[in-house]
């Protein structure tokens, strides 16, 4: 066969090991191949040095290194039809750099390389002046990633002595620093693509928010403000005499209470789904046991709408710890609402508070509805319902709870639930 000017003639092929793995000592030594040109490989892969970098410098140092005449990289294009230079220094069959040939003219020599398995043969240089220049042996090392061929690392020198099995390998496993280079260069632009749609993605989200806030929040605030006002003019002396006002004051104040609790809902779902956005609030140093009491006389009128007791248990001590008021607030009140809502009528909500080490317990227990143990390890999830538990009854949204362990994580604590029979209790543990 003959190729730009080549007469060549197939002297062995044989699969070598492509495991990139250090030269060893002796390999080094029997043939010029220093340990510091392994480093210096590895060191250019490592810095993230770019891949153009490497096959410009590499071909230039084994040249030099194994006294070759010539070494170019090549790489597979279009599904291993056509080969492009990519990096190489002396003499060679290849194109110019950064073309692409095919390589179906050549298949019998490509075949074996595309399979993984190097390829030796020796060859005439047609139309030499120099007697001693016309002879060359080549050799052929496939660039493996694994089990795929890249492309090959092409050298030559001059004369008809081989290389032989121990340079093979040698040159091989040079060869496949190329693929690991390529791999690095491939995750890279990996990784820059998926920093590029997470900063769309953050960008898309942020947009949301905006719409969420602007689309619900401002209509559902000023529905409930003209409610309050429509409210206040009807409870007005001057309006008793209007006919069925106190229908119509019925009517406003259902409708205050709904967007109120759809105002709830919102402002849940945007906390659920955007916490990194939430303001929090600057941790001061709290008394619970004053501070609690007070939060749960805001209960008591509820309380006695639902024909319900409520008993607390705090220390009468002071029991002082840092933490997000706001926050703490949230998750107290998300709990209480729960324990409410379940508790069958002339029962009673417990709340008990205690120090316990390095942290401040909160448990808070009520009779009535219990949880089934399959459905517990669930009852924290966004969304997620007891299927046993009419909804009509009950109502809500299933984000309460979900919320509540938001916040508690995020005020640095942990929220445990067990419920049976008698009583299910949803225990709050947060540091001091």
């Amino acid at each position: 066969m003959s190729n730009n000017g080549f007469e060549f003639n197939l002297v062995q092929s044989e699969m070598i090991d492509a495991d990139p793995s250090m030269l060893s000592a002796s390999e080094a030594s029997n043939h010029g191949i220093s340990f510091q040109l392994t480093e210096q490989i590895l060191g250019l892969i490592q810095r993230g040095d770019s891949f153009q970098k490497l096959v410009s410098w590499l071909p230039m140092t084994v040249a030099k290194q194994f006294d070759l005449r010539g070494c170019q990289i090549e790489l597979y294009e279009n599904q291993q039809q056509q080969a492009k230079l990519v990096g190489g220094v002396g003499d060679g069959w290849l194109g110019p750099a950064n073309q692409s040939r095919p390589i179906t003219q050549l298949w019998d020599l490509y075949k074996p390389l595309t399979q993984g398995t190097s390829l030796q043969f020796s060859s005439q240089c047609l139309g030499t002046k120099k007697p001693s220049d016309a002879s060359l042996t080549w050799l052929g090392c496939p660039i493996m990633m694994r089990t795929t061929s890249l492309g090959n690392m092409w050298v030559l020198r001059s004369g008809q002595r081989a290389f032989d099995g121990t340079e093979s390998k040698q040159l091989c496993r040079l060869a496949n620093y190329v693929a690991i280079a390529l791999h690095q260069t491939h995750l890279e632009q990996t990784i820059d693509q998926q920093q590029t749609q997470i900063r769309q993605l953050r960008n898309a989200k942020d947009e949301f928010l905006q719409l969420i806030s602007h689309e619900l929040f401002i209509p559902l605030g000023s529905i409930q403000l003209s409610a309050q006002t429509l409210e206040r003019i009807f409870k007005d002396a001057s309006w008793r005499k209007v006919p069925q006002r106190s229908t119509v004051l019925k009517v406003l104040s259902l409708l205050s209470q709904e967007c109120r609790r759809q105002k709830q809902f919102v402002d849940n779902l945007i906390t659920l789904m955007f916490p990194e956005h939430q303001k929090a609030s600057e941790p001061v140093l709290m008394n619970l046991s004053e501070w609690l009491p007070s939060l749960l006389r805001t209960f008591t009128t509820r309380l006695e709408q639902e024909s319900l007791k409520l008993s607390i248990t705090i220390p009468q001590e002071p029991l002082l710890f840092e933490c997000d008021v706001t926050q703490l607030e949230r998750v107290i009140t998300e709990l209480i609402n729960n324990a409410i809502k379940y508790t069958p009528a002339k029962k009673t909500v417990k709340i008990t508070v205690k120090a316990i080490d390095t942290a401040v317990e909160i448990a808070i227990a009520n009779t009535g509805v219990q949880i089934p143990p399959s459905h517990q390890p669930y009852i924290f999830e966004k969304f997620y319902r007891v299927p046993e538990i009419d909804k009509q009854q009950y109502g809500g949204s299933g984000l309460g709870l979900a919320l509540t362990k938001q916040l508690v994580i995020n005020l640095g604590g942990t929220i445990e639930l067990k419920s049976t029979r008698q009583k299910t209790t949803f225990t709050v543990k947060l540091p001091k």
